[in-house]
């Protein structure tokens, strides 16, 4: 009797264990997921990079555009040569160098055979900054003192402009070769879409695919061959900013494309969404560009990113501005850290590549001045050119070149109108167009 008592007792007791364990699973399957079972979105939600067709043709171009390769005992048909030397041409600002580079390589690429290279001595010379990625895809500094010496001068020309006009239409090929033209030298070159309509061009652009790109995305695959890999000099003095360069110096997109860095939890690229801010006016609203970020670090927030805003700026007290008024817009309980290049080196403007006023040639030993003078405005564009979006003002050249770079949105302020008083137009922001 006192066993059957212990049976039924053990038999009651698995009963309830049973019930309460059914009860708690249901329980369970009804509650919502905890917080840590969000999915965090890694890729950059803000890029409007088009990854199939950028990728295809800088991979078409890396394979095909071999005239760069001539070896020293031949002669390209011909050799084009961006040119920038002290009193001798107009090439403008650092970008609208690099927007002239853009347009003499892409000229090059579309003359079966032409070399190109970039001659450039004033200011400074381009490869004390930037190397091409592959080195082969533009002639070297030696290789293009090597044809010059060797030209006929009567072979040689230097224009002063290649204009919008003649790019569209001139038949350059037979031209050139009537007049025995080997070698063309000029710094002042119109935007390249202008070829894109160029008949006596079209075989060369369907070969490249570049009839479909737009003229940001020409900008894209010149900059990643020629101006996207930073040199071992400056690659030194920017390695203090290598999370905001994305955590590596330099990558090649086709490899890229194989390993998305986004894919690695641990890298910066899944962890952090990157602002670049460029203000290089003291009558700007402070407080209306600040809003603007906020709101954009906290879309990325809620996906799970931290917030990371680097500031491009003409003097330290517009970075100081800028980061005090960034710090008091954000939103609460979600840090914005805020960054610049160090205020050690000279806030030397885009512009005074322009003034041509040094000269890279004249005086080696003041190479190591030269460098540090000119760095910051090419270590700006570069750590612009890596960011995840973008704001600035309306207008501002270097801004536009760097978002071609970056391929990713781009906010533009624009100064109010003194006719209206309303807040909207007090506070104008925009996405930018001219891609």
């Amino acid at each position: 009797m006192r066993s059957r008592g212990w049976v039924l007792a053990i038999v009651f007791i698995v009963f309830l264990y049973l019930s309460f364990s059914s009860l708690n699973s249901v329980a369970k399957s009804r509650s919502p997921r905890p917080r840590n079972d969000l999915i965090v979105r890694r890729e950059n939600p803000f890029k409007r990079l088009n990854t199939t067709l950028l990728t295809s043709v800088l991979a078409h171009v890396q394979v095909g555009y071999v005239a760069n390769r001539t070896p020293d005992f031949d002669t390209p048909p011909l050799l084009v040569l961006y040119s920038c030397h002290q009193g001798g041409g107009h090439c403008g600002s650092l970008e609208q160098r690099l927007e002239g580079i853009t347009s003499a390589y892409l000229f090059g690429m579309l003359w079966d055979g032409a070399a190109v290279g970039i001659d450039m001595s004033a200011p400074v010379k381009f490869d004390w900054f930037f190397e091409a990625s592959p080195r082969y895809m533009v002639m070297n500094p030696g290789q293009i003192q090597f044809y010059k010496e060797r030209a006929d001068p009567s072979t040689v020309r230097t224009q002063h402009a290649m204009l919008q006009h003649d790019l569209a239409t001139k038949d350059y090929v037979n031209e050139y070769r009537s007049q025995n033209v080997r070698v063309l030298q000029c710094g002042n070159w119109d935007a390249w879409p202008a070829m894109q309509e160029n008949p006596f061009m079209k075989r060369l652009r369907d070969k490249y695919r570049l009839e479909q790109l737009q003229p940001s995305e020409g900008f894209w695959v010149a900059h990643q061959l020629l101006f996207s890999k930073p040199n071992d000099w400056l690659s030194g003095h920017l390695t203090p900013y290598l999370d905001l360069l994305g955590g590596h110096m330099h990558r090649d997109p086709l490899d890229v494309l194989a390993q998305p860095p986004e894919n690695d939890n641990d890298s910066i690229l899944a962890r952090w969404i990157r602002i670049g801010v460029r203000v290089t006016e003291d009558n700007v609203d402070y407080a209306c560009i600040a809003t603007r970020v906020a709101s954009v670090c906290s879309k990325a927030q809620v996906m799970g990113k931290e917030c990371h805003v680097f500031i491009s700026a003409s003097s330290q007290d517009i970075i100081e501005q800028l980061r005090s008024a960034i710090i008091q817009h954000k939103r609460k309980n979600r840090p914005v850290i805020v960054h610049a290049v160090a205020e050690s080196y000279e806030f030397t403007p885009s512009s005074a590549f322009s003034d041509s006023q040094d000269d890279a040639t004249l005086d080696p030993s003041d190479e190591p001045r030269l460098k540090l003078k000119y760095a910051r405005p090419a270590m700006d564009w570069i750590l612009l050119s890596r960011m995840d979006y973008l704001v600035g003002i309306h207008g501002d050249d270097f801004l536009k070149t760097a978002a071609w770079a970056a391929q990713v949105e781009t906010d533009l302020y624009y100064h109010p109108d003194p006719s209206t008083t309303t807040q909207e137009d007090q506070c104008k922001i925009v996405p930018m167009t001219t891609w």
